[in-house]
This record gives C-alpha cells, sequence and structure tokens, in this order.
C-alpha cells in the first residue's frame, strides 16, 4: 500500500517532468535530489532542506536555483513572511488548498493551525465575480516561547 510521501513525491515528480519537458529543461539527478527531500519535508526553509542534502554533493546555488524552478512549476509555494526573521519558508503546494499560518514575528517559526470556524466563514463567502479556490491566511505575533523570553529579559 503506498503511503502519503510516496503519492506527494509522484505527484510533485510528474509535475517537474511535464514543467521540464514544456520549457525544454535538462533532467537532473540533483534537482530528484532535492525534490525527494522536499517531499520528505513538506514545509521547510533553505537551510533545513540543504542540511537534509547533507550526504549529495549540492551546491547552494543549486538548491536556490532548484526552489525557483521549483515555485515556477507550481510544486512548492513561499510562505509570506515580513519583518525579516528567519529565511523564508516553503511548502508543497498539495498540503493543502486552503491553510492559516501564524507565525512569530521575533523567531520566524511558522506552524500551521485548524480553524473550523475561520474556514467555514471564508468558504461561504460569497465573492462579486469571484470564485475561491483557495485561501492561505497569515497571523503574526509572538508565540509562546518568544513571548516567555520577553517577560524574563523585562524583569
Amino acid at each position: 500500500m503506498p503511503n502519503k510521501k510516496e503519492d506527494l513525491y509522484r505527484k510533485a515528480y510528474d509535475q517537474l517532468c511535464a514543467y521540464m519537458d514544456e520549457h525544454n529543461l535538462r533532467y537532473t539527478p540533483e534537482r530528484f535530489n532535492i525534490l525527494s527531500s522536499v517531499c520528505k519535508l513538506q514545509r521547510f526553509n533553505v537551510d533545513e532542506l540543504r542540511n537534509s542534502l547533507t550526504e549529495l554533493l549540492i551546491s547552494r546555488a543549486t538548491v536556490y536555483n532548484t526552489i525557483e524552478l521549483f515555485e515556477k512549476a507550481g510544486i512548492i509555494r513561499h510562505i509570506e513572511k515580513e519583518y525579516g526573521v528567519r529565511a523564508g519558508q516553503y511548502e508543497l503546494t498539495y498540503l493543502k488548498s486552503s491553510s492559516i499560518h501564524i507565525i512569530c514575528q521575533q523567531c520566524g517559526r511558522v506552524r500551521e493551525v485548524k480553524d473550523s470556524t475561520v474556514s467555514r466563514i471564508l468558504e461561504d463567502k460569497r465573492l462579486t465575480n469571484f470564485v475561491l479556490e483557495r485561501y492561505s491566511l497569515y497571523l503574526y505575533g509572538r508565540c509562546k516561547v518568544c513571548k516567555k523570553k520577553t517577560k524574563k529579559s523585562t524583569k
């Protein structure tokens, strides 16, 4: 029985191959090794992705270029960040069609949360001349760990 990560990889693999064929790009082992790591991590920043590739000799430039390729191919998306904290986060586009992210402005930690009330309101919202396909909601604040650190430093 195939598992979810294998299914994600197969879907991403097919999408990447179609994109590379359409744009006459080369099939390289580095791209597929990075794709495998991306599918295992599912949500990551560049450093986390590079750390997962330590056994392979893949340059930082290749990782960045491949991330850009995966974004253009629609395999991953950049999770919006503000305030310049921590390197940008990315996630597979297949994880969910809609998502709510909470982002710590201090440490940059990103967590996905579920809120059925917010989801229901957004999905039931009637928008003139617009059909909602998916949404991303970003909430900015401080995580519990950073809040405790701030309290300690002000004492």
